[in-house]
């Protein structure tokens, strides 16, 4: 059981030069710091091991660390100081995700502590806080210690210095030395519990279940003790724990410590868990056809040994059956297997087939999970009890054994690039883990990242192997597209709606089917713009326009989340002028039901989505057919199977086209196929309308006529010319700082610094610095440098001398700088 103990001083530094020393990553992580060296005191040696949790003296707190691996010695003229304590009996990062962490930390150019940070979460992690305690009210003088004291007074407890010093302002530090001096106020540390600890819960036990004359000598004359004595023996391995007992019997405390007394029952705690509902879809393993079965022959071939492959094969054409069938033979083979999504919301329906087809050994690892319900997942997954983790980008770090397989859906998406922190991609790291770990590596997708189908079709090293499902594994066709030119006309007026789409949907409607809408973008509008002075209501800490949301009534920016009221006059020239540009979810919406006012008609974009569980019950409507017409963002365009749906409608196909990134043609096609799959999955052939603007570019073109190794070729041979990804390999120098000049001066420094990197090797690109295309973001400026070369090693080189150039200025100036290895998003 972890203490609070009221810590004084700083522990004593170790003089033996015999003791045992560790390195040790503070998690948090602490900026500019890496790998620490503590020293072990003898009575803690035997459980300071790579992969606990500590407590260890950082400045004058107290943190929680993690050890990561023993040190030869203690660093030349350096006195380590004593880790502190040792919070867990056995460890909770194993080796082999030891072994991943420093890889990541070596790769993205982060610490250990920032990956590992990731993997443990807040909850498992303390901080000691120092808290200033009142002794003698009388003994402040100055007004400003007055401040403090009334401060103390008014709590009537402990506060924490932090609080204080933000409550009484000035020189608050050296007013609190003053009180310390005249003895007014004493300062002490107190350590927390980590806010999550492992649940428990009491176990009886049957000991003495043949020696008749000592259990009838025990029962004799207490009826409660031998119906809870007989209960125990006819349940499952003769116990059962107190909450049972206390369902069934009431208070069963006397009796059971009676019977443990006598010797009859042992009473003892167990870790228990905070159990998820998961639900199972039923469903039993269908007929595979020719090109499955092929493909799970070969994947199960190579069970054993590291492989990666590409599972090319367009929506609804198998490849989550594949998935299982592969599971099915890992798991007869005694080994575990890992399931990567993109998206928290698609977490459930995948877990849904997974228990339907094995039952309760499935454990669910992401974000939206409480602390203590991650916490029992990451214990029941640590301790092999969970043979199947499922999970968003964050469950790469699962602390799996003996993993069998490690699959990948829809692995194309950004959305397993992480955007904070250690900018890791969740994708790239499961096949380095499938690596480490000697097992096969399955990446699905109907729309694969241009970067995969190179690695597995055109890259000369062959780094992937390539499994095509060519055809559907039901008898439906692949929906019919047909495009609407939307040059020369405004369908803003009619909320997004042509007349043709608009027709196609009340006799959709009339017919009792399903149909789909998608745009993406969310709200009611792009924003509002005065047609008096062309004006446009620009967020105040970023250089975009703001979106109105109508149903609010407030403008919003999508990248701070700032907002304002809706102004009745322009305020840049005072006039009546305002009007909505573009359309969003909202107005899409609005429009449809004023179209089909009997339909039910529902959206899911973020703004519903930020309601926990609101995203799983539209879903869930949606899929039992209590929705008629769904708008949504690309939240709906995902893996999600409603055999109801027979119209796909796409409002504005090529909102994604104008973005200044290279991949913007990628995934336009990837959004319009990917939605278009969301159609004709039940009896009747799906129908699909793609309104655009640019019909004869060739994305669009492409994922009309559903043929996406002409689009891949296309891509390739475009990003060949201008020598991106993946011919080349790429990272992003961000600079970013509330003050412009500060900016550009850091900025300046790391690119005179990359510039000398490639002046030693041509090999590599610099581009840069300029200002990054959304140059002002929640209220900083940001400038970037774009390096590209042949290998990951140079760019990763010219990103890491950036770094050390530019970071100390970057420092002192209030500066951040960030390295992007890999960017997906380069805006």
């Amino acid at each position: 059981m972890f203490r609070s103990p009221q810590l004084k001083g700083r522990p004593k530094a170790a003089m033996d030069a015999s003791m045992a020393y560790v390195l040790i990553a503070p998690v948090p992580p602490v900026p500019s710091l890496d790998l620490l060296t503590y020293s072990v005191p003898r009575h803690l040696e035997d459980r300071a091991v790579a992969g606990v949790r500590v407590l260890i003296p950082l400045g004058r707190r107290t943190v929680t660390g993690i050890i990561v691996e023993p040190a030869a010695d203690a660093p030349a003229g350096v006195t380590c100081r004593d880790l502190t304590a040792v919070l867990d009996e056995e460890p909770i990062i194993g080796p082999s995700l030891m072994a991943l962490v420093r890889w990541m930390a070596d790769y993205y150019l982060a610490t250990p502590a920032e990956i590992l940070s990731l993997a443990v979460g807040k909850g498992l992690t303390t901080s000691s806080r120092r808290l200033v305690e009142l002794v003698d009210a009388g003994g402040a003088r100055s007004p400003a210690e007055k401040r403090i004291v009334a401060e103390l007074e008014n709590a009537g407890k402990p506060l924490e210095t932090a609080h204080l010093a933000r409550k009484s302002g000035g020189s608050f530090y050296a007013t609190l030395g003053h009180l310390l001096a005249r003895g007014a106020v004493r300062v002490h540390e107190h350590l927390p519990p980590p806010p999550v600890k492992a649940r428990t819960e009491r176990v009886v036990r049957v000991t003495v279940a043949a020696d008749s004359e000592r259990i009838e000598a025990a029962l004799e004359r207490a009826p409660k003790r031998r119906r809870i004595y007989e209960y125990l023996l006819d349940r499952p391995g003769r116990q059962a724990t107190f909450t049972e007992l206390a369902q069934a019997f009431g208070r069963p405390s006397d009796c059971v410590d009676a019977l443990a007394a006598a010797g009859l029952v042992s009473v003892e705690e167990r870790e228990t868990y905070r159990s998820l509902t998961l639900a199972g879809e039923p469903g039993r393993p269908i007929e595979l056809s020719e090109a499955q079965a092929r493909a799970v022959d070969v994947i199960t071939e190579s069970l054993g040994s590291f492989s990666p492959f590409l599972l090319h094969g367009v929506t609804a054409r198998g490849k989550t059956e594949v998935y299982l069938r592969v599971i099915e033979q890992v798991l007869d083979r005694g080994g575990t297997a890992l399931v990567l999504v993109p998206e928290i919301s698609l977490t459930h329906q995948v877990v849904a087939r997974l228990v339907g087809r094995f039952g309760p050994t499935v454990a669910l690892l992401h974000s939206d999970l409480t602390a203590r319900e991650r916490w029992d997942e990451w214990r029941r997954t640590a301790r092999g009890e969970a043979r199947i983790v499922v999970g968003a980008r964050s469950a790469i770090l699962a602390p799996i054994d003996n993993l069998g397989v490690v699959i990948v859906d829809e692995e194309h998406d950004g959305a397993y690039k992480q955007g904070e922190g250690p900018r890791y991609h969740g994708r790239d790291v499961a096949v380095l883990r499938a690596r480490l770990s000697k097992c096969p590596v399955v990446l699905g997708s109907a729309t694969p990242s241009v970067e995969s189908f190179f690695n597995a079709t055109a890259n000369p090293d062959r780094r992937y192997r390539y499994l095509e499902l060519p055809e559907r594994v039901t008898t439906h066709p692949l929906p019919a597209v047909e495009v609407v030119d939307l040059r020369g006309r405004d369908i803003a007026a009619r909320g997004g709606l042509s007349e043709h789409l608009a027709a196609l949907l009340e006799r959709n409607f009339d017919a009792g089917r399903q149909s789909l809408l998608f745009i993406n973008r969310r709200g009611y509008a792009a924003g509002l713009q005065c047609y008096e002075c062309g004006d446009i209501i620009e967020c105040r800490s970023c250089s975009v326009g703001m979106t109105l949301h109508r149903q609010e009534r407030r403008l919003r920016c999508h990248h701070c989340n700032a907002s304002r009221r809706v102004p009745e006059r322009c305020p840049a020239c005072d006039r009546d002028a305002l009007v909505a540009q573009g359309i969003g979810t909202e107005r899409l919406e609005a429009a449809v039901r004023a179209l089909l006012p009997r339909a039910r008609v529902a959206r899911l974009d973020r703004d519903v989505a930020s309601r926990r569980g609101r995203a799983a019950e539209v879903l869930a409507a949606w899929r039992s057919g209590r929705v008629d017409v769904l708008v949504g963002t690309q939240m709906i365009t995902k893996g999600h199977d409603v055999a109801g749906v027979s119209l796909v409608g796409v409002i504005l196909a090529d909102l994604s086209l104008g973005l200044p990134d290279f991949r913007a043609a990628e995934r336009t096609f990837q959004l319009l196929s990917q939605v278009s799959g969301r159609a004709g999955r039940g009896a009747v052939r799906g129908r699909v309308v793609v309104q655009t603007y640019r019909p004869d570019h060739f994305a669009v073109a492409a994922a009309v006529r559903h043929d996406y190794r002409t689009f891949a070729q296309r891509e390739l041979a475009e990003r060949a010319d201008l020598e991106y990804p993946p011919h080349t390999r790429m990272a992003l120098v961000r600079i970013e700082g509330r003050e412009h000049a500060r900016v550009v001066e850091v900025a300046r420094a790391a690119a005179r610094a990359a510039n000398r990197v490639a002046s030693e090797d041509p090999r590599l690109i610099v581009r840069g610095p300029a200002p990054a295309p959304i140059e002002r973001l929640k209220g900083r400026t940001r400038y970037q440098i774009q390096l590209r070369a042949p290998t990951s090693r140079l760019v990763r080189h010219a990103a890491a001398v950036c770094r050390h150039a530019a970071g100390p200025r970057a420092r002192r100036e209030g500066v951040r700088l960030i390295l992007d290895i890999d960017p997906v998003d380069v805006l």
